[in-house]
């Protein structure tokens, strides 16, 4: 009986290395470059389950990898069938660190090998179809976050949010107006519950929280607000998170939430808990998932980094048409303050068409307000409108990342290690048979163990499935974010197609006005 008989496609296998599933590490190396983090101008914050944060730039990925998690389906506790060869499968990460470590299964899928597509079975693709239905990433926002003037505290001032949702949400009781005060910390909290609750689940990052001058600074206050509004956003967006009791209390609980949370009883327990696998995902699963996740994770970084240099092009560019407005502006007061100064260069008595350039110079001055006004317009529609739509697929890609990060981290298991000694162990009661000196208690221990290694074991299979399931769900829901990528070209070009047609209209007209402007004295 061999239960490493299929290669682990994310994973160098060993008997030796057990991971315990609640292992937490981190190598401290910074996954994107400071630079990048730099430019666009708002770090991500690290969180830990523990909630603990380290606002250094983007998560780290970790470094302890895990080197053994057995996949393999069981039915009951006590079965003497429990570790039968039916239908093993394993997956973990082939992402680690030492490249010598890594293992050379043609199993296992190379990133720079091209792969076959495979076909899915009919079975799996209505599951997958039913899954990402139940995700629309494009759907309107549900709730509003406005920032309120007045910032609280007597020594360290905090900033206060209106957060407002805009449809009814079930089983709650909420305000005439819908609409809660909470703080920045009360939105940690929120993230600290659900990364304990859902591990395996998309959890979107927080924006950054500083300390010291910066918490009054009027521009970094707004990127944080509006990060704010994409967390809660994609959280309520999601088929599962949104329906979690703790985030409806977040969004309804009138007093003040850390208050509440002193007084009230709550549950932060991992969703698995007292559930069980159906044998119907068991039998349609097909090996070629895990490695669509091999590729997914192997490119997710560089993913991160391309799509944060688009986003920062975006704003650059946005910043360069607010200079441009200023430009404009400046220029229409010299125009101005210049055709006041011509008579006494030009005197009337000497010729009239000075009076008609001055008059034309009226008209560019005009012009350069209008074109002014549309710079700052469509300044307005970059900021709000455009670059939200390329920050929030950032968003998105990091929450990916980070559900991959937490299954290195958290999904291992002693599956193997008790396994072997299940066999051990078994080998043992084997030799006490007509052995006349052997000990009935000594005997009755040892098939105790095996008992309890073979429950432990099928409880940990269990789990293990559960997270496959689990991160397919998660893998197939994120599919659909890829029309973000679609709407933020779509907005891009006909924000840039609507004001060039403006701009040229506006050049146009003064082309033509300035057609009769004087060129000589007509004599």
């Amino acid at each position: 009986m061999d239960l490493f008989e299929e290669a682990d496609p994310w994973n160098p296998k060993k008997d030796s290395d057990i991971v315990p599933r609640n292992e937490w590490a981190s190598n401290g190396t910074p996954s994107l470059s400071d630079n990048i983090n730099a430019s666009l101008e708002t770090p991500f914050r690290d969180m830990t389950l523990a909630g603990t944060t380290r606002e250094t730039g983007l998560p780290t990925v970790a470094g302890n990898i895990l080197k053994s998690s057995i996949w393999e389906d069981s039915s009951a506790a006590n079965d003497e069938d429990i570790l039968s060869e039916r239908g093993p499968f394993n997956y973990g990460s082939n992402l680690s660190g030492n490249p010598a470590q890594q293992t050379t299964n043609e199993d296992v899928l190379s990133n720079s090998e091209v792969q076959e597509p495979h076909e899915l079975s009919e079975d799996l693709n209505d599951w997958l179809k039913s899954v990402r239905n139940t995700y629309k990433p494009l759907s309107a926002d549900i709730i509003l976050i406005e920032q309120l003037p007045d910032r609280e505290g007597l020594l360290f001032k905090h900033t206060n949010y209106v957060v407002k949702h805009l449809v009814p949400l079930p089983d709650t009781e909420t305000s005439k107006d819908r609409s809660v005060i909470r703080r920045y910390s009360d939105f940690v909290w929120l993230q600290e519950v659900l990364l304990k609750r859902y591990p395996f689940r998309l959890i979107p990052e927080l924006p950054p929280k500083k300390i010291g001058t910066q918490n009054a600074d009027a521009v970094f206050l707004e990127r944080r607000r509006r990060g704010l509004t994409r967390f809660i956003n994609l959280v309520m967006k999601h088929p599962v998170l949104s329906k979690d009791d703790l985030l409806l209390t977040f969004l309804t609980v009138p007093t003040d939430l850390s208050s509440w949370r002193k007084q009230a009883i709550y549950d932060t327990t991992e969703e698995f808990s007292d559930k069980k696998i159906t044998s119907s995902f068991t039998k349609m699963w097909q090996k070629e998932i895990s490695e669509q996740w091999n590729e997914a994770e192997a490119t997710t970084e560089r993913s991160i980094e391309q799509w944060v240099k688009i986003t920062v092009f975006m704003e650059r560019y946005e910043r360069r048409v607010k200079f441009m407005a200023r430009e404009r502006l400046a220029l229409g007061s010299l125009v101005q303050e210049f055709s006041g100064t011509i008579p006494s260069l030009y005197p009337v008595q000497q010729g009239g068409t000075i009076l008609d350039i001055k008059s034309h110079l009226s008209i560019i001055d005009k012009h350069l307000g209008s074109t002014e006004e549309l710079c700052s317009e469509r300044t307005k529609e970059f900021s709000t409108g455009l670059v939200p739509k390329f920050r929030i697929f950032i968003d998105v890609l990091l929450s990916l990342r980070g559900l991959f990060e937490r299954y290195r981290l958290m999904a291992g298991n002693n599956i193997a290690q008790l396994q072997r000694r299940v066999e051990i162990n078994t080998q043992k009661i084997e030799g006490m048979k007509d052995k006349p000196d052997v000990s009935g208690v000594e005997y009755d221990k040892i098939k105790s163990v095996i008992q309890r290694d073979k429950k432990t074991i099928s409880e940990e299979l269990n789990r293990a499935w559960l997270i496959r399931e689990c991160i397919l769900e998660e893998f197939t829901v994120f599919q659909e974010t890829q029309f973000l990528i679609s709407r933020a070209f779509q907005e891009w070009a006909k924000l840039n197609s609507t004001f060039a047609g403006l701009s040229v209209n506006q050049w146009e007209k003064l082309t033509d006005n300035l057609s009769d402007m004087p060129t000589s004295n007509g004599l």
